[in-house]
């Protein structure tokens, strides 16, 4: 078993079979709207549980010093692959920890990937990985169901889950997934 609960296998498994319903296949509308406000502008910049997803090469395109973090070898290669051999490292995000902390995180799929039982242990990671007063730009799937992945990500669990972090005042918009779920976008700040 790794950090993660599951087998090592689990993740690997399910990006060869294409079992991957967390990944949108695409960039995420709240990615482009973080992008046009330039609330997400250029820095070191994480990306855990980077999977498939066509973020991080959009960032690196854009000025980022951007970090994509897998446990799955067939993702860490499309990392590679994408990015550069530097920048996509296979880690599990609950032990990981980088020589130097980044700016901001951007998660659309990692929390929802996890077993909630292993979300207190992520959210050390996150805290660990950011410079105080960093931004983690996370995308909170609302499945309103048992069992995943991904998991079902409530707000009121989240807002127990992040309750050492800075809320905005008012949420986004929600962003509706292939699959028929929801995510909510949210900024939080790390508090110092």
């Amino acid at each position: 078993m790794s950090g993660t609960g599951l087998p090592p296998s689990f993740w690997e498994d399910r990006f060869k079979a294409q079992t991957t319903p967390w990944e949108r296949g695409g960039i995420n509308p709240a990615f482009l709207a973080w992008r046009a406000a330039a609330a997400l502008a250029p820095c070191r910049l994480l990306v855990p549980g980077a999977g498939r997803s066509p973020e991080p090469a959009a960032l690196l395109a854009d000025g980022f010093d951007v970090v994509a973090l897998d446990l799955a070898a067939t993702a860490v290669a499309f990392q590679q692959d994408a990015l550069s051999t530097d920048r996509a490292v296979m880690a599990d995000v609950t032990v990981w920890r980088p020589d130097r902390v980044f700016d901001a995180v951007y998660d659309q799929t990692c929390l929802c990937a996890l077993p909630p039982a292993l979300w207190p242990a992520y959210e050390a990671s996150l805290r660990a990985w950011l410079r105080p007063g960093g931004a983690l730009f996370i995308l909170f799937m609302q499945t309103g169901r048992e069992g995943g992945p991904p998991f079902d990500c409530p707000l009121p669990a989240m807002r127990t889950l992040f309750c050492a972090w800075d809320w905005p005042d008012a949420l986004e918009a929600p962003v509706p997934h292939w699959n028929a779920n929801v995510e909510q976008p949210v900024v939080l700040r790390h508090r110092p």
